[in-house]
């Protein structure tokens, strides 16, 4: 580091630095770790950096001197992680600055990976937020990489060189190895940084895998987290929470495991309705981004359940539905395609092209990925056309005539038989299964109508309903509970001595 250099710096910054240090490598007092992170470096990011990046590693060497005397470049390069992801979120960014970013997380990646520095701590959130911005910043690259049109000489060459840089391969590599470093306990990793760095790790190779397409190991990256465990680390961190439960729901709708999808919306979007209800997702930092993910798992959660329909949500997010897409519920259940499109577009998450596009062709190909996606889905949606209005007829009668029910169809008796069998298939489509880790067995369930065929008679088998009377109960009880936790909170109105009222009860005394 150039010391003529280091005068240049505020000094509540210089002092800021040092405290980092000394708290994630010497001191490990986790309250001041929390409070440095997490209030201290927003406060003096709005005060000195609002406009401008976090001065550079080179620049504040001397306020995080290592044993040897150094600067210590661990800590280094967490702090350029760092300065990294406020330049994405406040500042304009070049190429170099993506590149330069890959990089310092290699080399991050590879010193946690060596397991040669156990001294090292850092506070939950700050992993996952690491971790989280990496697999973002790889998404937006991506993105990027694939904009072609307008793009100058120089940029073109750069990229033509980088071609490891944000490479698909081993972003993937990275998080494999980081999850298989944490160990299947926090009592086998090497360090409890190594363990937070392994379960943040699978989620965020959930997460790739999912934004790939490949959604068959999206949900495999998660065979050892309890997703619906709302006591374990992760769902502590409400972030990681929302963002593992949007892409797993996702990828298993995309699997057409439709009511495992659902189940898996189910939990948060009953959290997040009585939130809105109340007013409470203004307590979070990134209040907006809670809503995005809300609407978008609603909108989710509507199309699973005209696909796989039978399942009872909780009366919050029902209701939730039905304001916000209300209009196209209907639509939905009739498998107006147009409508499936649409929603489905809003709701899916930014898939990316992993190859390297042709530079010299001036295309933007940033949104091939997420409308192949789409054509893929709405080309299974297709097969459901027409299962609503059957299920409607079916619904009517306990036994048809095969050829009567094919005519009010206007179709053969031959044809009509081999749609039954499609139909059959459909609503009986994937059955709960256990996802990830989870302790409890996945609920039994089956299509909510059950037919089949004997020689050219239908004969269809309605499972009674059943009432919801313990359901409705606990519900109630629990909006009973949190009435009266609200109520605790608030302090009692003393009211005021009215003096007219004084008069008056002194007069009748």
């Amino acid at each position: 580091m150039a010391d003529g250099e280091d005068f240049l710096v505020n000094q509540q910054i210089k002092d800021f630095v040092f405290d980092l240090h000394d708290a994630t490598r010497r001191s490990h007092m986790a309250e001041d770790i929390r409070r440095l992170y997490t209030v201290e470096f927003k406060d003096l990011s709005d005060k000195y950096c609002d406009k401008a990046p976090w001065p550079s590693a080179r620049t504040i060497g001397n306020q995080c001197i290592g044993d040897d005397g150094q600067p210590d470049q661990y800590f280094l390069t967490v702090y350029t992680e760092l300065v990294y992801r406020h330049m994405f979120a406040k500042l304009k960014t070049t190429l170099r600055d993506r590149l330069d970013a890959w990089t310092n997380y290699c080399a991050l990646f590879d010193h946690v990976l060596a397991k040669a520095d156990a001294s090292s701590e850092l506070s939950a959130t700050w992993v996952f937020d690491i971790l989280h911005e990496f697999v973002y910043q790889f998404q937006s690259f991506c993105q990027y990489r694939t904009q072609n049109a307008g793009r100058n000489p120089d940029e073109r060459a750069l990229l033509e060189e980088s071609d490891a840089a944000w490479a698909a391969p081993t972003v993937l590599s990275y998080l494999a190895r980081l999850r298989a470093a944490g160990g299947p306990s926090r009592a086998a990793a090497p360090t409890a940084l190594h363990y937070q760095m392994g379960a943040f790790a699978a989620v965020s190779l959930s997460r790739v895998e999912c934004l790939l397409g490949d959604y068959g190991a999206a949900v495999a990256a998660l065979d050892g987290v309890d997703v619906f465990d709302e006591a374990s680390d992760l769902s502590k961190i409400f972030a990681c929470r929302l963002n593992v439960l949007y892409h797993l729901g996702y990828s298993l709708m995309m699997l057409r495991r439709s009511r495992d999808a659902l189940r898996t919306f189910d939990g948060i979007l009953a959290q997040l309705a009585r939130l809105q209800k109340h007013g409470g997702f203004q307590r979070f930092p990134a209040a907006d981004q809670v809503q995005k993910s809300y609407d978008r798992m609603l909108a989710l959660f509507a199309v699973c359940l005209a696909l796989a329909p039978g399942h009872a949500p909780d009366d919050g997010v029902a209701a939730a539905i039905r304001d916000k897409y209300g209009d196209k519920v209907a639509l939905l259940e009739k498998g107006d395609a147009a409508t499936f499109d649409a929603l489905l577009t809003y709701a899916s998450p930014k898939h990316v092209v992993p190859a390297r596009p042709d530079y010299a062709s001036p295309v933007n190909s940033s949104h091939d990925a997420y409308r192949q996606q789409i054509r893929r889905f709405n080309a299974e949606v297709a097969n459901y056309n027409g299962l609503a209005q059957l299920r409607s007829y079916l619904k009517l009668y306990s036994s048809i005539d095969l050829t009567k029910l094919a005519r009010f169809n206007d179709e053969t008796p031959g044809a009509f038989r081999a749609r039954l069998v499609g139909a059959k298939a459909k609503m009986e489509q994937a059955e709960c299964a256990r996802v990830g880790a989870e302790v409890s067995a996945p609920p039994t369930s089956r299509a909510d109508l059950h037919f089949y065929v004997v020689d050219d008679m239908i004969h269809v088998d309605e499972p009674p309903k059943t009432s919801n009377n313990d359901a409705y109960f606990t519900g109630q009880m629990k909006k009973y509970d949190t009435l009266i936790t609200h109520l605790k909170t608030l302090k009692p109105i003393v009211p005021k001595d009215d003096p007219k009222q004084k008069a008056k009860a002194e007069d009748r005394d």
